[in-house]
């Protein structure tokens, strides 16, 4: 679930672009971490790479969102120091791909460890029910 609150250091953050979320994880609001261009095109898979931004730019206008977890998220998550140090040790990381290797798999990993995506996820089911597929 997500909530718009003010974000605590090591929670997973998002942003609406219209047609999808872009996600970050939080460490000040100086240091957002986040797998996007340096350039600006956040789903451009020549110039992405894990980059610090601040919390303005990541927002560009938008509003914040925060996850809150479940109590079963909560006992796999990470420290907010573990959070953040994973998120540091892949800075300058490429290999960006919108179904398979996304900002919100890069939040995911940071978090718990595991590269999940639920907007690749539900794009699928969308498209398995729009064309009968089971």
């Amino acid at each position: 679930m997500w909530v718009t609150k003010d974000a605590k250091r090591g929670d997973q953050i998002r942003v609406s672009r219209g047609l999808y979320y872009h996600h970050g994880i939080y460490a000040s609001d100086d240091e957002i971490y986040q797998f996007a261009s340096p350039i600006g095109s956040e789903i451009s898979s020549e110039t992405a790479e894990v980059c610090i931004t601040t919390l303005k730019q990541f927002l560009n206008g938008g509003v914040l969102e925060v996850r809150t977890y479940t109590d079963s998220e909560l006992k796999t998550k990470r420290t907010p120091d573990e959070i953040i140090e994973y998120a540091k040790s892949h800075l300058g990381e490429k290999g960006y791909n919108v179904i398979t290797n996304n900002c919100e798999h890069f939040s995911n990993r940071c978090v718990f460890g595991k590269s999940e995506s639920s907007q690749v996820e539900d794009a699928i089911k969308m498209l398995k029910n729009m064309f009968g597929v089971e």
